[in-house]
């Protein structure tokens, strides 16, 4: 326990013995300045013609040989094993450095009253510089350390004040210094006592962690296995994590010989966190890893390996079949989070050890690459790696790198197939239909080269462009007499961008083009809640400029009639594979678009009107306007002749 400064303090044996080896090591250094200071004043007063001086120094010499006498008799008395006390010997100390100051008493009083001022001088500052050193060095002794400062300052100080002029000033400076000095040995000494008592205390302390050693070692070794596991595991599943499926899948091949390894992308995660937050996220990953791992065989390793990805490694091909199953039926049993049912599924990849790869990385590369394929066919099985997917990946990588380039030279150009009103055949406008001929892989139909544009993010760079050559060919054949409109397709991840509306304005601008001339497709997606906010304040500023928007494919996607009604559409065209089956079922699904419509307020294209019988069955339900073969194939020179057989015979249309 630390000594409050304002306490007492007490030199208790303990205090004395830790203050003994401070009193030893200060003892011969400060003799040896004491008697370099006499013999300088010595000197200098015997100069002044004070020649009695030497008496006083070797008086002084005297003391200083008996001083050392007495310190090396009692070393050596304390070598040979005499009890000599620690405070006994300090005191002894003490009392030799008292006569010592005594004698600087005698001599500050003979010296002070003398005439020449630079002795005076010399003595005082001789004086006060050891009063000063006092205080650190005498801070081992309570008692004797004032004294010792008392000593040697006040008899010179009173023979000063005794005089007259500015050393009586002197000497009561001198008081003043005293006691400043005193009360700096004061403050010294309680540092140095705290200091030795903090010396003790760390003895203690040290004595209660050597007791306390080895239960501070059971729970190093503890934590030591708790941050293992957790340099291991998943802190929210609990499942491995990367390291660690690293690091047991060596010893699972090694032992078994083969493995399987699956690829689990979880279908739609990213729309839980969005639209109910991460809460129902996390529940849904330690759900699917509770599942997995009861379910699964105990020899299967189960890693969370992203954020919505898993894998699972089976070693041996008798586990591969039960594995299968276990992940098919893995999503059967609805997730319900406080009372709501998610919808929660995966697209899983599976690759085979050794043949799909030999270390853990490329497995799970070919894993991954089964599981993005599983994903494009919405596949409910895992499917497994082939190597023709390698070269479709290289493919759409070379697609995607090749995207800007097209642009820049031209490879890209713009079809226009002809929409036409379903009653009367009037031309009503066209829609801009990108195609893209590659210089060494040939023609690349939308359907594969968009998606990959929108996976790259590239997809706005795109819609950019064919949104100016779609305008620049609208202002053209507006300058002809040509009264249509076009119709151009927009991403979702266009609407994203704040800058879009100024693309189209911008657009409209530089081709001289009324904006009632441009229709704008989206499809369903946009409805998708976690994208209200943004989308909707777009669309509205686009239906403000004047343009139709148009909600393409309608019927395939997510389907809202409360989006309807608050979104600003002013179209919807009916997917082509309800044309297509316009005999079966999906007649129900165009009569219930068309009744949609109708409430709304919205025209209704037909897309993929192939048929006369097609035709005539959407006029009877309708339809207001016909897009497809029937009518016309898309071209890169607009035809304003237009095919409508329905409407009778010799039924060419021109524009």
């Amino acid at each position: 326990m630390i000594t409050h400064p304002t306490a007492p303090l007490r030199q208790s044996g303990q205090v004395a013995a830790a203050l003994l080896p401070i009193v030893r090591r200060n003892y011969l250094p400060a003799l040896l300045v004491n008697y370099v200071a006499s013999t300088a004043v010595s000197g200098l007063a015997a100069t002044a013609g004070a020649t009695w001086v030497w008496w006083w120094f070797g008086f002084v010499t005297l003391v200083s040989l008996l001083r050392i006498a007495v310190q090396r008799a009692i070393v050596a008395a304390v070598t040979r094993g005499a009890a000599i006390s620690p405070a006994r010997e300090i005191l002894i100390a003490g009392l030799g450095k008292l006569a010592a100051a005594a004698s600087w008493a005698v001599l500050a009083w003979l010296l002070l009253g003398v005439a020449d001022p630079l002795v005076k001088f010399a003595t005082s500052i001789v004086l006060a510089g050891m009063a000063a050193g006092a205080i650190g060095i005498l801070s081992p002794f309570g008692v004797i350390g004032p004294l010792y400062i008392a000593i040697l300052m006040v008899p010179g100080a009173i023979r000063l004040m005794l005089t007259s002029g500015p050393d009586s000033v002197i000497g009561l400076l001198g008081l003043v210094f005293c006691c400043v000095m005193i009360a700096g040995h004061r403050a010294n000494r309680i540092l140095l006592l705290q200091s030795v008592q903090l010396g003790q205390r760390n003895t203690e302390l040290m004595a209660e962690i050597l007791d306390a050693n080895q239960t501070l070692e059971n729970k190093v070794r503890e934590r030591t296995e708790t941050l293992e596991h957790q340099a291991s595991h998943d802190l929210l599943t609990g499942l491995l994590n990367r390291r660690g499926l690293s690091e047991q899948f060596e010893k699972v091949v090694a032992r078994a010989g083969t493995a399987e390894v699956y690829f689990l992308d979880l279908n739609r995660f990213k729309r839980i966190n969005d639209t109910l937050g991460h809460d129902a996220g996390d529940y849904v990953l330690r759900e699917i890893a509770l599942r997995l791992m009861t379910r699964l065989p105990a020899q299967a390793l189960i890693a969370r390996w992203g954020g919505d990805e898993l894998v699972v490694v089976t070693p041996g091909s008798a586990q591969a079949e039960a594995s299968a199953t276990v992940l098919e039926k893995l999503f059967s049993t609805p997730y319900v989070f406080y009372g709501q049912t998610l919808d929660v599924g995966a697209s899983v990849g599976v690759a085979c050890y050794p043949q799909d790869g030999q270390g853990l990385e490329e497995l799970i590369w070919a894993a991954d690459l089964a599981a993005t394929q599983a994903k494009r066919q919405n596949s409910a099985v895992p499917l497994s790696y082939d190597h023709s997917l390698a070269i479709a990946l290289q493919r759409r990588e070379r697609i995607a790198d090749d995207i800007a380039a097209g642009l820049k030279q031209d490879q890209f150009w713009l079809a226009f197939q002809p929409i036409v009103a379903a009653a009367t055949g009037d031309l009503h406008g066209f829609e801009a239909l990108l195609r893209w001929t590659h210089p060494t892989l040939g023609t690349l139909a939308p359907d594969e080269f968009i998606p990959i544009a929108e996976e790259s993010n590239q997809i706005a760079m795109v819609g950019a462009w064919v949104l100016d050559r779609a305008c620049a060919a609208a202002a053209r054949w507006q300058r002809g007499g040509v009264r249509a409109a076009v119709a151009v397709n927009c991403s979702v991840r266009q609407l994203a961008q704040p800058e879009f509306v100024d693309i189209v304005r911008g657009a409209l601008a530089r081709h001289q083009l009324g904006a009632q001339w441009l229709h704008l497709e989206v499809t369903e997606s946009v409805f998708m809640p976690a994208d209200d906010e943004q989308t909707l304040a777009v669309l509205t500023q686009l239906d403000a400029l004047g343009i139709c928007l148009a909600v393409d494919d309608f019927g395939t996607g997510y389907s809202s009639l409360a989006r309807l009604r608050d979104f600003p559409m002013r179209q919807i065209k009916i997917d082509k594979s309800f044309i297509a089956d316009i005999d079966g079922r999906s007649r129900s699904v165009i009569e219930g678009a068309a009744l949609i419509a109708r409430r709304f307020a919205l025209q209704i294209v037909a897309e993929g009107v192939e048929t006369e019988a097609q035709a005539t069955a959407l006029l009877s339900l309708g339809i207001d306007s016909f897009q497809g073969y029937l009518v016309g194939r898309p071209v890169a020179q607009p035809q304003t002749a237009v095919n409508c057989p329905w409407l009778g015979a010799n039924a060419a249309v021109a524009g």
